[in-house]
């Protein structure tokens, strides 16, 4: 894999760049989270220094492969200037469509952002005519997505193929964060929240064999409760989840991984219950971890080397039940442990507790890549580059 630093521009004018505009928004389009786009600034000025014409690619949202105003970079071009402090020319659906990017003024240096990559069919069909069609205009490409990078897409898989291509940098630290959590011999733990095993099954398999310790919170919690025998009452589940949660244990015992789970919640009548005073209680939901579970994770992470942690401690949307997910940003950004976070709902709690970046060995901007990853897949984005 060529590192960008070592790519010579001497006779490199234009360079496609996959970037990650994907951008979490309130209802009227304003931009609640710019971390994805900062992350991008500092490949995007290396290349612009270099007097490049730059073109942007990104997706954002889900549309189904045809223009859908609710999902057009149009309404959020100005934001993404304003943060990224650059004059973007917009390149539309329909001038796309009609000519390309053959009216691309490619004799000065410019900077474009072509319209949501998902509203064409050719990008989630991994298209080798579509990815030309842009690639053909370019000297050089560079994946600073790599929070696609789990995804067969064409500017993802394909467009890396066709040309000289390089991973960003942001994109070189995600893989190097992920390296240093599944090969390094030091001591590890793992904290893993949010709602759905199925989605984490493989990751946590994968992190039985490599963790001293799993600390599993947030709704994930209650499944592995009811496996437990201990009352959830009313709590979020899901469904036919005992077999997994059985060969998770079964993995863990193998290679002498101890799983913990929350020792007290606070459900939503806002009273804090130790877990095993759960069976004389009806009507409830657990929402957040309590006092003696974040003793524990601080017992926890001072025994430990590196700690990923990926995933909410209870309902962080709602502040009355994020305590839990703020608490223990605040542990780990004065932790003395390798700490990398992943992804999602995991920089929302890191931004409530008004924790800054720097103060962990490493942020991750992607989720299901970030995971994917951690299982040893070998992600579509990663081997394109490879290959290269």
């Amino acid at each position: 894999m060529k590192s960008l630093k070592n790519v010579n521009f001497e006779k490199i004018r234009n360079v496609g760049v996959r970037v990650d505009f994907n951008v979490p928004i309130d209802k009227n389009f304003r931009i609640t989270d710019k971390t994805r786009l900062e992350r991008s600034k500092e490949t995007i000025d290396f290349i612009m220094n270099r007097q490049c014409n730059i073109l942007l690619v990104s997706h954002f949202g889900r549309p189904k492969e045809n223009f859908d105003e609710k999902y057009s970079f149009s309404k959020l071009i100005d934001q993404f200037e304003d943060i990224l402090e650059l004059k973007l020319n917009f390149i539309s659906y329909d001038s796309f469509l009609d000519s390309g990017l053959n009216e691309l003024d490619f004799d000065k240096p410019t900077i474009s952002l072509l319209e949501n990559i998902r509203f064409f069919e050719g990008e989630t069909k991994n298209d080798l005519y579509f990815s030309k069609s842009i690639t053909d205009k370019l000297d050089l490409y560079v994946n600073e997505a790599f929070s696609a990078s789990h995804r067969f897409h064409s500017s993802v898989n394909q467009m890396v193929k066709n040309i000289l291509s390089a991973p960003g940098f942001n994109f070189e630290r995600e893989i190097s964060a992920i390296d240093s959590i599944k090969k390094s011999s030091k001591k590890k733990l793992a904290i893993i929240g949010g709602s759905k095993i199925s989605t984490k099954i493989k990751t946590l398999l994968s992190l039985t064999s490599s963790c001293s310790d799993i600390f599993i919170g947030g709704a994930m919690a209650n499944n592995f409760f009811k496996y437990n025998n201990i009352n959830v009452s009313n709590s979020l589940i899901e469904q036919g989840t005992e077999n997994l949660i059985e060969k998770i244990y079964n993995s863990a015992k193998s290679t002498d991984c101890k799983i913990h789970l929350p020792s007290d919640v606070l459900l939503d009548s806002n009273e804090n219950k130790l877990v095993d005073e759960l069976s004389t209680s009806s009507d409830f939901k657990i929402l957040d971890i309590s006092v003696s579970s974040h003793a524990a994770l601080e017992k926890l992470i001072e025994n430990s080397e590196i700690v990923l942690w990926n995933g909410p401690m209870g309902m962080i949307e709602d502040n009355k039940f994020s305590k839990g997910s703020v608490n223990l940003a605040h542990l780990l950004a004065k932790s003395q442990a390798d700490v990398v976070i992943g992804g999602g709902d995991t920089i929302l709690a890191i931004n409530m507790a008004e924790e800054k970046f720097e103060n962990f060995h490493f942020v991750s901007t992607a989720g299901g890549a970030f995971l994917e990853a951690l299982e040893n897949k070998d992600l579509p984005g990663i081997q394109a580059l490879m290959a290269d």
